[in-house]
């Protein structure tokens, strides 16, 4: 499935990321309007005091989900599935918008060089340049222009500095003005700065292209001025008005679903339908994106409920904490306000009949956790119980909300493990990696956090040794388990430890002796050692029966060549059943069945070809001269073998056999049987590789190798088609062929516009091919039609050229 996320904020990074880890199967596709990849915007200042660069506050991004950058959407079509550009045009089979908000402006600045708005890296440049030597104006009372103004008050490029708010409050209405005092003595020490409650722009003078003068309601004037507006935001949604329903924002449902069930919308450009709800904060965002995740994957129907949300503002001088409740009303009457204070520091509640409904603190060390959960809580608290108890939090300020981590548990937590790195701090906590905002104050604190170097580096030498340990543990498990079940032929383990510092996992699963050795973790000088033992293994026989099938899966069999079918049979396996290659016929036959599954009970492999019949009590299929039915011989065979191994998509699910209508009512072995630990190899037919390597890997270790969640092996299913095959390079280009024989065609183009199927598909055809490697059917011009995912590929993917999914109901 693509799944195309339009956005290059926070939210676009946590869904691709999350997507990534619950589906990764999924071909993931970031479109950003952004030249640079996905950054923290909460870093912003950074770049305008030149502490960072654009590179220094990216987001870490799953390697495998793909970005275009540069590349503005300017619209979508629904019907087709597809999104605009200026430059191109990508389609989806999900759409996620993520566009967040665009900066207001009181008036157009384009074409106005000395201002600006302050949202994005082009922004902070265009500031960085613009303000040397200039009366800077800030136009705004809320977090983005505080943060702003206390980054330009710590460097000297501004002449001066002047803070225009309309009002009489600064960062939130709520906030008292004693705290308001506090903020605006802080910034105000710097004899640069001043704020001007109550005041706006009334005219402007323009010459050319800048702004040479501009007049204020109070009768101030600033020459040379440079101009920066923090007034507020909008939903960035132009592109998709007239497309999905669109109010302020893009309205969705609490399943995050906009009027097109395969669109999803989260963030700051999502508008509930009931209540209007947008989000603000980053908590908020990721809960919407969670909620979008499980309903578009289909895993479990969630919907979106508003959160007690806790926010902060890191200045240079001061810390703002806010915990809100969704419940809270800032115009509600029986809001009252309690208000601590001590000397630089206020804690400032918001309490409505008996209820903590908001929390801002400044400079403050309150247990922000404890607020949020009193709040969550909803239960009457005498207000006494402020005073009393103050909420303090041992550990300092919460860095990251998202995982609850705080400052001290942070510092112990370095200094114990002696980290030194924000990529060495994954292996003991999520901080800072769950939607990337306090990233960059973990970062810091790292910096901050002394750490012994010979401590590090002996603690960093001890892990290194127990991982090492670890994995030779592995190996020397399964080298022991081998010498076990093969007595005389004996593998050694020395020198393993270099074997493993050199091994790399190989891909090369065309040949069963690599494929053997990789899954034994040993280095591929090993293939030798490994062929000798498997050609003197003690033969397991082998039973195939052959139910509702088209023999398909046993003629591949037949014409393996790694090893050859003669080989095989001969040297490794005893292939004692099967009706196309023994030669007894009839009753002889029969009793070779009987005598081997009574002879020699829990010891043979069945292997299964076919779908099962089930209709009429099985009498859609009778075998043998006594008539026996399908299922009736399958759950005689099956009973006392050692393994059962269902070869084939027919004997996956019923495959072709199942399909609509089904009137023999087929199904699979593993249902017929009602048991779960049936080996799957589906296929139409199956590649005889991943037949002989599994079975080989089974006669080595006495167990299969590692299976998923449809118990096929990993080894043979953990790849999409279409991320292994040679066109997938036209795909990414919308390069595609649309009628057979156009010049598309003939050039080798994508086969997806006429029916191939390989998003949908986990299989290794691309990789291994057929005929001893020699092709596979997209290689020659045929679409894959996802055989490998059972029944469904003939009763929908086989039947449409584009799949048009449904929504989940």
């Amino acid at each position: 499935m693509r799944i195309v996320i339009v956005g290059g904020g926070i939210s676009a990074v946590y869904l691709a990321n999350a997507l990534m880890e619950q589906a990764p199967e999924s071909d993931v596709l970031i479109v950003s309007d952004e030249v640079h990849p996905p950054y923290d915007r909460i870093h912003l200042c950074s770049l305008v005091d030149h502490s960072k660069c654009a590179e220094n506050i990216a987001l870490e991004l799953h390697p495998k989900v793909r970005l275009e950058l540069n590349q503005k959407i300017t619209s979508l079509d629904p019907g087709a599935k597809r999104i605009f550009s200026e430059h191109a045009a990508f389609s989806y089979d999900k759409l996620i918008i993520t566009t967040g908000s665009i900066p207001k402006a009181l008036f157009d600045i384009s074409q106005i060089d000395n201002a600006a708005t302050f949202r994005s890296v082009r922004d902070c440049e265009e500031i960085a340049r613009g303000i040397i030597g200039k009366n800077v104006v800030i136009i705004g009372a809320g977090p983005i222009a505080l943060e702003l103004l206390d980054t330009l008050m710590r460097n000297n490029d501004a002449k001066s500095i002047t803070l225009i708010v309309r009002s009489e409050y600064l960062y939130s209405r709520d906030l008292n003005s004693a705290a308001v005092a506090l903020i605006r003595g802080i910034f105000e020490s710097d004899p640069r700065i001043k704020i001007d409650f109550n005041d706006a722009i009334v005219d402007r003078e323009i010459a050319g292209s800048a702004i040479t003068r501009i007049l204020t309601r109070k009768g101030t004037e600033i020459d040379d001025p440079f101009l920066i507006f923090g007034v507020g935001i909008d939903p960035n949604i132009a592109f998709a008005r007239g497309a999905v329903e669109c109010d302020k924002g893009i309205l969705v449902n609490a399943s995050m679903q906009t009027s097109d069930p395969d669109i999803f919308c989260v963030g700051e450009a999502a508008q509930l339908r009931e209540g209007g709800f947008i989000a603000g904060r980053v908590k908020e965002c990721t809960l919407q994106a969670d909620v979008a995740i499980s309903n578009l994957l289909g895993h479990e129907e969630k919907a979106f409920h508003e959160a007690v949300s806790i926010d902060g503002l890191k200045v240079g001088s001061f810390l703002f904490a806010d915990v809100t409740s969704p419940a809270f009303d800032p115009n509600d009457p029986d809001n009252e306000t309690i208000l601590i204070s001590h000397e630089n520091r206020i804690d400032q509640y918001i309490v409505n009949h008996d209820r903590l409904k908001r929390f801002i603190g400044i400079n403050t060390n309150i247990d922000l956790l404890r607020l949020k959960r009193l709040m969550e809580l909803d239960e009457p608290i005498d207000a006494a119980y402020f005073y009393s108890n103050r909420l303090m939090s041992e550990n300092g300020r919460l860095v990251c909300s998202c995982e609850g981590v705080h400052e001290q548990e942070l510092i112990n937590l370095i200094q114990e493990n002696a980290v030194t790195s924000f990529g060495e701090l994954k292996e003991y906590t999520k901080a800072g990696r769950t939607c990337g905002r306090c990233k960059q104050d973990i970062c810091a604190i790292l910096d901050a956090t002394p750490i012994d170097p010979e401590e590090s580096a002996r603690l960093k030498l001890e892990r290194e040794a127990a991982a090492k340990e670890a994995e030779l543990s592995v190996v020397r498990e399964r080298i022991e388990k081998y010498n076990r079940i093969h007595p005389k032929n004996q593998l050694s383990s020395d020198n393993l430890e270099e074997a493993i510092q050199s091994f790399e996992m190989s891909h090369e699963f065309n040949r069963w002796v690599s494929m053997i050795t990789a899954s034994m973790h040993l280095h591929p000088s090993y293939e030798e050692v490994v062929k000798e033992g498997v050609t003197n293994l003690n033969k397991i026989p082998i039973i195939w029966l052959e139910l509702a099938d088209c023999s398909g899966n046993s003629e591949g069999f037949i014409k393996t060549a790694h090893p050859k079918i003669d080989d095989l049979i001969l040297k490794y396996i005893s292939l004692d059943y099967h009706e196309l290659l023994m030669a007894a016929s009839g009753e002889q036959s029969e009793q070779v069945l009987r005598d081997i599954v009574r002879n020699d009970a829990g010891k043979y492999v069945l292997i299964v070809e076919g779908a099962v019949p089930m209709g009429l009590d099985g009498k859609f299929l009778r075998i043998g001269p006594k008539g026996e039915t399908g299922v009736d011989l399958l759950k005689r065979v099956a009973a006392n073998a050692a393994a059962v191994m269902a070869v084939g998509s027919c004997a996956f699910d019923g495959g072709v056999v199942a399909a609509a209508p089904n009137p023999t009512g087929a199904v699979g072995v593993s249902e017929a049987l009602g048991r779960s630990d049936i080996i799957n190899l589906p296929g139409c037919p199956v590649n005889p590789i991943n037949i002989v390597g599994t079975l080989l890997h089974y006669i080595m270790f006495d167990e299969f190798p590692k299976l998923d969640a449809k118990n096929r092996p990993e080894w043979a299913y953990g790849f999409r088609v279409h991320d292994n095959c040679e066109r997938r390079g036209h795909y990414d280009l919308d390069e595609f062929v649309l009628e057979w024989g156009d010049a598309g065609a003939k050039k080798g183009w994508c086969l997806f516009q006429m029916g191939c199927k390989g998003p949908y598909a986990d299989l290794n055809c691309s990789l291994v091919k057929f005929n001893e490697g020699t092709s596979w059917p997209v290689q020659v011009g045929h679409g894959c039609f996802a055989c490998g995912q059972g029944k469904i590929a003939f009763d929908s993917y086989a039947n449409n050229r584009k799949l048009e999914e449904k929504p989940h109901e």
